[in-house]
C-alpha cells in the first residue's frame, strides 16, 4: 500500500491510497477458503464445492469489499499518524481520478479530497467589554403575571361574540378570483386562532366581534400575519405551495371560547407553584416575582452568551475550505442540499462550524471537559426550561430528573446535551475573562436593546 499527501493550500488537501495485488491477496484467498468451508451450493455437499468455483461466483465481491476497507484503511491511518485534522468527511476527489476496475484491474488508486481545519490564534483578554443588563421588576409586572396566571388556569367557556382575547374556531375553504369556491382548492379546512395576535388592523377588527355562524371572507396571508410556516401548518399544505394560494378564503365560524380567569385564591397558588409554596396571597406575589426575576436574569444571560458569539465572530477571522464543504453537504445530505439551494443554506452552516471551532480552541486552551455529570446537569436544565415552557413554573424535581433520565438514553439527546454542557463550559470561562458594564434597565428598554444589536448584527 503506498498513501500519498498533497496538500494544495492551507484548506484543501488531497490523498490518494494505491493498492497492488500482493496488498489483498492473502485475505482475498482466506474469505475464499472460508467462504468454500460455509456455502451451500446445489449438487455439492457443504464445504466440497471447487475453489474456482466459490472464487467465480464470490470473489469480485469479496475483492471489492476488502479494497475499500483497505483504502479506507490506509486514509485515516495516515491523517491519524501524521496529526492531520480534517473537517467533515473524505469525498472522491475531483482532482485526481480513482481508479477502481473490479472486473479486471489488479492495481487499484483511490483518490479523496480533504478539507483542512482552519489554524487561527484565539483573541479575546479582559479588554473586551461587555454591557450587562440588570433588569427592574416593578409590581405592574407582577399584576400583569398574576392575570395572566388566572387565565391560563382559568375554566373555558363557550361564548356567543368573539372578544380580542378569545380563541375562534373555522372552517376555511379557498375562493377563486370570483370569490367563488375553488374547485381543486382547500375546502373545509378547521382553523383555530385569536384575534389578539393578528398584526393587520383590518383582518383583525373583522374577527373582534363576530358571532358563531358568520361568514367571513378573509385574506388568508394578512389572517396568518404573512407567516408561510404557520400557514402551510394550519392548511396542511407543503411550505413551497402557500404562494401559490389564492389570497382570498371564506371563513365560517364554528364555536368560540374563552379562558374563564381563576380566583386568586389557595387553588391557584397551589395549582401554578406546588403545595405548600406559598400559602397567602403576599407570598404567592413574592414568588411570582421570584420567578420573573429568575426569567429576567436568564434572558440576560442569554443576551451576554448572544453578544458573546458575536463578539467571537467577530474577534476571529476563520477561513474555511467553503467549496469542498458544499460539495460535501451535497454528496452527504442530498435530502436537503442541492446545487439550486447550497449557497444560501451553507451561509448558516459555515457560521455554525466557525462558532464550534472557536469554542473547541476555547475548551483545549483552558482545559475545559465535560464529564457525565455535566451532561446530566444540561439535560435537567433543558428539561426545566421545557416544562415551563409549556406552563409548569414549579414542576416536581423528581419528576424532571426522571423525564431527563430516560431522555438520556437516547445517543441523540446525549449528543446534544454534551453540546450544550460543552457551550457552557467556554461561556462560563469567557465571562470570567471578559470585562462588563452593569447597565439597569426596565423591560420595555430591555428589549429595544436586544432589538438594536439584532439590527446591527443583520447579514
Amino acid at each position: 500500500m503506498e498513501v500519498n499527501f498533497n496538500k494544495i493550500d492551507d484548506l484543501n488537501a488531497t490523498l490518494t491510497v494505491a493498492l497492488s495485488k500482493t496488498d489483498y491477496t492473502e485475505k482475498i484467498d482466506k474469505e475464499l477458503k472460508k467462504h468454500q468451508k460455509t456455502v451451500a451450493i446445489k449438487g455439492f455437499r457443504v464445504g466440497t464445492a471447487p475453489l474456482g468455483m466459490i472464487k467465480s461466483m464470490y470473489g469480485k465481491g469479496i475483492l471489492a469489499e476488502e479494497i475499500n476497507r483497505l483504502a479506507s484503511r490506509g486514509l485515516y491511518d495516515y491523517l491519524k499518524e501524521n496529526n492531520i485534522d480534517i473537517l467533515a468527511q473524505p469525498i472522491e476527489s475531483e482532482n485526481v481520478k480513482s481508479v477502481v476496475d473490479i472486473e479486471n484491474g489488479e492495481n487499484f488508486l483511490f483518490a479523496f479530497d480533504l478539507g483542512l481545519a482552519p489554524t487561527f490564534e484565539l483573541n479575546i483578554s479582559e479588554k473586551d467589554t461587555l454591557d450587562k443588563y440588570i433588569i427592574a421588576i416593578d409590581d405592574s409586572e407582577v399584576d400583569k403575571e398574576i392575570e395572566q396566571l388566572a387565565v391560563r388556569n382559568g375554566d373555558t367557556e363557550n361564548v356567543e361574540v368573539a372578544e380580542e382575547k378569545d380563541l375562534i374556531y373555522g372552517t376555511i375553504s379557498e375562493l377563486n378570483e370570483s370569490n367563488e369556491v375553488l374547485e381543486g382548492g382547500i375546502l373545509d379546512k378547521t382553523i383555530s386562532l385569536t384575534p389578539e395576535l393578528i398584526t393587520d388592523a383590518a383582518t383583525k377588527n373583522l374577527l373582534i366581534g363576530v358571532t358563531k355562524g358568520s361568514i367571513l371572507t378573509v385574506d388568508i396571508f394578512e389572517l396568518f400575519n404573512n407567516n408561510q410556516s404557520v400557514i402551510s401548518s394550519s392548511l396542511g399544505i407543503a411550505k413551497e405551495a402557500v404562494n401559490d394560494l389564492f389570497k382570498n378564503f371564506k371563513l365560517t365560524i364554528t364555536e368560540i371560547t374563552r379562558r374563564k380567569p381563576a380566583a386568586i385564591n389557595q387553588e391557584l397558588f397551589d395549582k401554578v407553584m406546588g403545595a405548600g409554596i406559598a400559602n397567602s396571597e403576599e407570598e404567592f406575589r413574592i414568588k411570582v416575582k421570584e420567578n420573573i426575576q429568575n426569567y429576567y436574569q436568564n434572558e440576560s444571560e442569554h443576551q451576554i452568551e448572544h453578544m458573546l458569539t458575536h463578539l467571537l465572530s467577530d474577534k476571529h477571522d476563520v477561513k474555511l475550505p467553503d467549496s469542498f464543504l458544499k460539495r460535501w453537504l451535497i454528496a452527504s445530505k442530498e435530502k436537503s442540499y442541492n446545487q439550486e439551494n447550497i449557497d444560501e443554506r451553507y451561509a448558516q452552516e459555515s457560521n455554525t462550524l466557525k462558532e464550534v471551532l472557536i469554542r473547541e480552541k476555547i475548551a483545549a486552551k483552558y482545559g475545559l471537559k465535560v464529564e457525565m455529570e455535566d451532561i446530566e446537569q444540561a439535560s435537567i436544565g433543558y428539561t426545566l426550561s421545557m416544562f415551563r415552557n409549556y406552563g409548569l413554573q414549579n414542576p416536581d424535581f423528581e419528576f424532571v430528573k426522571k423525564f431527563s433520565d430516560d431522555s438520556l438514553k437516547k445517543e441523540e439527546h446525549v449528543q446534544q446535551m454534551n453540546d450544550i454542557a460543552v457551550r457552557r463550559k467556554v461561556y462560563d470561562k469567557l465571562k470570567e475573562i471578559i470585562t462588563y458594564k452593569e447597565i439597569p434597565i426596565s423591560i420595555e428598554d430591555f428589549y429595544k436593546a436586544i432589538q438594536a444589536h439584532n439590527e446591527e448584527h443583520k447579514h
